[in-house]
C-alpha cells in the first residue's frame, strides 16, 4: 500500500511541476506580448508626433509665404516711394534676389522637416523590431519553461518506474 502511495506521489509531483511550469510558460508569453504592445503604443505615438510636425510646417510655410509677400511689397513701396522704377535694374535684382533667398531658406525648411520625418521611420521601425523582440523572448521563455515541465514530468515517471521495479511491482 505504502509503494503506491510513494508511486502516485511521485507521478503527481511531475504533473504538478508540469503544471506549474506550464502556467510559468504562459505568464512569459504575456508578458512578452504586454511588453510588444508597450513598444507598438509607441508607434502610434511617433505617427502623431508625425503629423503634427508636418501640419506645423505646412502652416509655417504659409505663414513665411504671406511674410515674404508683405516684406517684398514693402521693397517695391520703398523704391517706388523714391522715385525709382521697380521694374528694372536694382529693384528688380533685389526682388530676385530675395526671392531666390526665400525659396532657398525653404528647401533648407522642407531638407529639415523630410530629415525628422525619416527619423520618426526609423524610431518606428525600432519599435516594430523591438516588439517582434519581444514576442520571440516571451516566446523563447515559455517553450524553455515547458521543456523544463516536460522533463519534470519524464522524470517523475521514470523515478516511478525505477521504484516500482525496485519494490517488485512488476513481478
Amino acid at each position: 500500500m505504502f509503494d503506491f502511495l510513494t508511486l502516485g506521489a511521485t507521478i503527481i509531483g511531475g504533473l504538478s511541476e508540469k503544471r506549474a511550469a506550464d502556467n510559468a510558460a504562459a505568464a512569459a508569453k504575456r508578458v512578452g506580448e504586454f511588453n510588444a504592445g508597450l513598444i507598438e503604443r509607441d508607434i502610434g505615438l511617433l505617427e502623431s508626433q508625425r503629423e503634427i510636425i508636418n501640419t506645423n510646417a505646412v502652416m509655417q510655410e504659409r505663414v513665411d509665404r504671406f511674410r515674404f509677400a508683405e516684406s517684398q511689397g514693402s521693397v517695391v513701396t520703398q523704391y517706388s516711394g523714391a522715385g525709382i522704377d521697380v521694374s528694372v535694374g536694382t529693384p528688380l535684382r533685389v526682388l530676385r534676389q530675395n526671392a531666390r533667398e526665400f525659396e532657398y531658406d525653404q528647401a533648407v525648411i522642407d531638407f529639415n522637416n523630410e530629415v525628422t520625418n525619416q527619423q520618426i521611420n526609423d524610431s518606428q521601425e525600432n519599435a516594430r523590431l523591438s516588439a517582434q523582440l519581444s514576442r520571440m523572448e516571451g516566446g523563447a521563455q515559455a517553450a524553455g519553461l515547458r521543456a523544463q515541465g516536460t522533463s519534470s514530468l519524464i522524470s517523475s515517471f521514470g523515478k516511478a518506474a525505477d521504484f516500482a521495479d525496485t519494490s517488485g511491482m512488476f513481478d
